[in-house]
């Protein structure tokens, strides 16, 4: 049995330490000051101690999900080049999911043990704990409380790594933390059973149930955008993300949407044949008479969510104008088998676009008139480092070398493909990262497949893909 004791120390701010009873690394998390009103998630430093300095080597983001059963406090940890994630089942059990195994956490109290270890637990000031599950049990973590001081001891069986529970031996330190801050985050609106009969409205309502994402990919911020996005949707600005293709934008929106637990729709990507009733709806055959499908715009707008429209720079400028009544005051008039109705946006009701505007890319270049009533925000690529962390967290099994050599091959391409008036954004390189994960394709390979060969589709002479190889092979001998 392996044990570890974790002791609060404020004496040099709010932080936690993970001490090995017996060798091993000390490592520290970092507690931020946090104001009365906070964004979600908070993100926590985690570090190991080596001698007088410390090195950070992850992360622990922790944020409140009021879409649960139980007011749910969900933990991510993100350290080592794994993620973990913890979240409450019910009211006594707890989730955590690792790369490798999913554990049960069930909460312990005093009547859980016998007399005599009870009486053992008391002396040390023994007040709450919790038994680690995976088919049997592999560990206990205990909480004890004595001159008004806090510490935790973990006991875990051989063979388990003490860096997958992070997140529980702080979760009690973190839920007192937030529990009393006030989340600047926009409630949603309950709707009433009958609103409107006979209204486009409350047959929306009956037909199309509400859409969330369930599963998103965390956004990690590079130079403070994600605070403003949040703080612009949180205000119900609409919000345009400008940048090149690969850089996170929708990224970003899904993990927005995730965390606030908002309903989401997303536009059919914008071309140059999108038409104002891809948005807001079409006719369709039914019996006795046609009805009308709503769009994503108009699903969204009822159910209080998100609109999301990708790719908005190749579309017919007369068909954004549409949407000019939707910026300045949430409402569209539609016409349906109800005939003409205006539907409005309630609080929660938010309108992100993205595109690639850059004139070199986009042939149509939008109206003043419609760019001024967005909120706009600029994304490029990430640095190197910021590439590495991403790709870190996308491919967390896969060791640092291989994802620097990834990351030196993407900026090796794109001063290839300027020229050629291409981007290389992350989603091929995040597809290597993953594959190799779990292939036993040779990394050349799949470079070509991924990256290479989606940058030279439509060559003649095949100049360009000889150039990106020969920085392939540059990086990768044989």
């Amino acid at each position: 049995m392996k044990r570890y004791i974790v002791e609060f120390k404020k004496n040099k701010g709010q932080r936690a330490l993970i001490k090995p009873v017996g060798p091993g690394r000390v490592m520290k998390l970092d507690f931020p000051h946090l104001d009365k009103e906070i964004y979600l998630p908070v993100y926590y430093n985690v570090s190991v101690i080596e001698g007088e300095h410390s090195k950070r080597i992850g992360k622990l983001g922790a944020w409140i999900a009021k879409n649960y059963p139980v007011q749910d406090y969900q933990i991510r940890t993100i350290s080592q080049n794994k993620t973990t994630h913890l979240s409450f089942k019910d009211e006594k059990t707890i989730v955590l999911k690792t790369p490798s195994n999913n554990y049960d956490i069930i909460l312990l109290n005093k009547t859980s043990f016998s007399k005599r270890k009870r009486e053992k637990l008391n002396e040390n000031g023994f007040f709450k704990g919790y038994q680690i599950k995976r088919n049997m049990v592999v560990g206990d973590f205990f909480l004890f409380k004595k001159n008004k001081k806090v510490r935790g001891l973990l006991e875990l069986e051989e063979g388990f790594d003490y860096t997958d529970f992070l997140s529980l031996l702080v979760l009690d330190r973190l839920v007192d933390e937030l529990k009393d801050k006030e989340v600047k985050d926009n409630q949603l609106v309950e709707i009433e059973e009958g609103m409107g009969e006979g209204k486009y409205s409350n047959f929306i309502l009956t037909n199309y149930p509400v859409n969330k994402i369930t599963k998103a990919v965390e956004y990690i911020d590079q130079d403070g955008e994600w605070k403003i996005f949040c703080e612009l949707m949180d205000r119900g600005k609409p919000v345009l993300l400008n940048g090149p293709t690969g850089c996170g934008k929708s990224t970003m929106v899904k993990w927005y949407a995730y965390i606030r637990g908002l309903p989401f729709y997303m536009s059919p990507t914008g071309n140059r044949e999108t038409t104002i009733d891809d948005i807001t709806g079409s006719w369709v055959p039914a019996d006795p008479k046609p009805i009308k499908a709503p769009g994503a715009l108009t699903l969204a707008m009822v159910h209080n969510g998100i609109f999301y429209f990708e790719e908005i720079g190749p579309v017919d400028p007369g068909v954004l104008y549409g949407l000019h009544g939707v910026l300045d005051d949430k409402k569209i008039t539609v016409q349906s088998q109800y005939g003409f109705e205006v539907i409005e946006g309630g609080e929660n009701f938010k309108m992100i676009s993205s595109g690639n505007l850059d004139n070199r890319y986009t042939p149509i270049e939008l109206s003043d008139a419609f760019l001024e009533r967005w909120a706009q925000i600029k994304l490029g690529y990430p640095d190197k480092q910021g590439t590495i962390n991403i790709l870190k967290s996308r491919a967390p099994k896969l060791d640092e070398e291989t994802i620097i050599l990834i990351t030196d091959l993407i900026f090796d391409m794109r001063g290839v493909l300027t020229s050629y008036k291409k981007d290389m954004g992350l989603r091929g390189a995040v597809e290597v990262a993953q594959a190799l994960q779990g292939s036993n394709q040779p990394i050349k390979k799949l470079i070509q497949v991924h990256m290479v060969n989606p940058k030279s589709t439509y060559e003649n002479d095949t100049t360009l893909y000889k150039k990106l190889m020969e920085k392939v092979d540059k990086r990768i001998k044989g």
